[in-house]
């Protein structure tokens, strides 16, 4: 059976979902692209799942529709939609071998002769890497050999679009980290269309083209890794996706610049404030590497703090500061560049050359 993949487009228009009187996704529109890879990030009981579970034809949405390639999907299972789904648990039969796994679902679903099926699991074995553990049975497999052998039974039925639950989250660290790298060589591979539920906000950065960040059921923000984390939309977005400082201020506009004045400290100029750039008390978002301490000569334009910990994490140095009204603030830099720092030191803490820190309109 000769493996034919080609991504297909998703859109979901208006869709929304009630437990009982509980809406937990509210009025979802997404177009996603043929061949994109793309995750839902959010917070437990955001509606990530809910929404996973409306794509795959499990659960039947309250409102809106899903269209696949622009055909309406509502009311059809996940095998007549072209659905693949791989599960947390990987949910492999112990009873059999790898290779058996792998050709359940062609065998379920009568997709070719036997023959047929034979090359299939053999080139998905291949695919994933596996090739020599066919006979193996699952309790025999590390935990991501497993995870490669329910992406390769999933595959081998050639699904128009993927769904990953979570797929990472029962593997250690050093080993999602070569997951991750895998699950998207196979999905450039195969040029199918993936969409992965995640509250991982490093998974979900790195291997996404594009992220849809949820928050009580609705949609913060749909955009590359890139601009929800030097852009985000919201503060929620900028706090949950990475760290952030939130720091009360004044925006201020004197000719073309923008200064903004915080409760406590000097004031701070900003060229291009966004997502709010009008006047008034704001609310900012301040990335830990957007700082940077600067001597006594620009303390005009600094803020005063006191080191309360250093915490070298890896290549870099994570120092936990407060400002003078007792704000806490968290400052990153290379440790390379570190200068010696002890609990009770005094600095000035100003914006880095280039930093543009989200503004938001004051609540």
């Amino acid at each position: 059976m000769k493996q034919v993949t080609t991504g297909a487009r998703l859109s979901l228009k208006g869709v929304g979902h009630r437990f009982g009187e509980t809406r937990v996704v509210n009025a979802i529109d997404l177009e996603i692209d043929p061949g994109e890879f793309v995750t839902l990030l959010g917070p437990s009981g955001c509606g990530k799942s809910t929404l996973l579970r409306i794509l795959a034809g499990l659960l039947k949405q309250s409102d809106g529709q899903v269209c696949i390639n622009e055909q309406d999907v509502t009311g059809l299972s996940p095998a007549e939609r072209g659905v693949g789904i791989v599960f947390q648990n990987y949910a492999l039969f112990p009873h059999m071998t790898v290779q058996a796994n792998v050709a359940y679902g062609l065998q379920a679903q009568r997709l070719g002769d036997r023959q047929a099926i034979e090359q299939t699991v053999e080139k998905m074995l291949a695919t994933v890497k596996l090739s020599e553990f066919a006979k193996r049975y699952p309790r025999e497999l590390s935990g991501g050999q497993q995870q490669r052998v329910a992406l390769a039974r999933t595959l081998a039925v050639n699904p128009r679009i993927l769904l990953l639950d979570e797929p990472l989250g029962a593997l250690d660290k050093n080993l999602r980290l070569d997951m991750q790298i895998e699950i998207r060589r196979l999905q450039r591979e195969l040029n199918i269309t993936t969409i992965m539920v995640t509250h991982d906000q490093e998974e979900a950065l790195s291997m996404s083209d594009r992220v849809a960040v949820l928050n009580a059921g609705k949609l913060e923000q749909f955009d590359t890794p890139t601009t929800i984390y030097d852009r985000p939309a919201s503060a929620f977005v900028a706090t949950f996706v990475g760290t952030a400082n939130l720091l009360e201020a004044q925006l201020f506009k004197h000719d073309e610049r923008f200064v903004t004045q915080p409760k406590v400290g000097g004031a701070l100029t900003l060229s291009d404030p966004k997502p709010c750039a009008q006047p008034g008390p704001v609310v900012l978002a301040i990335r830990p590497e957007q700082w940077v301490m600067v001597g006594d000569e620009a303390k005009k334009h600094s803020l005063v703090a006191t080191v309360q910990l250093v915490m070298p994490l890896g290549p870099a140095l994570v120092i936990d500061l407060l400002l003078q009204d007792g704000t806490s603030i968290k400052l990153s830099m290379p440790r390379a560049q570190a200068v010696s720092l002890e609990h009770g030191m005094v600095v000035n803490l100003s914006l880095r050359e280039g930093a543009q820190p989200a503004v938001f309109a004051s609540a």
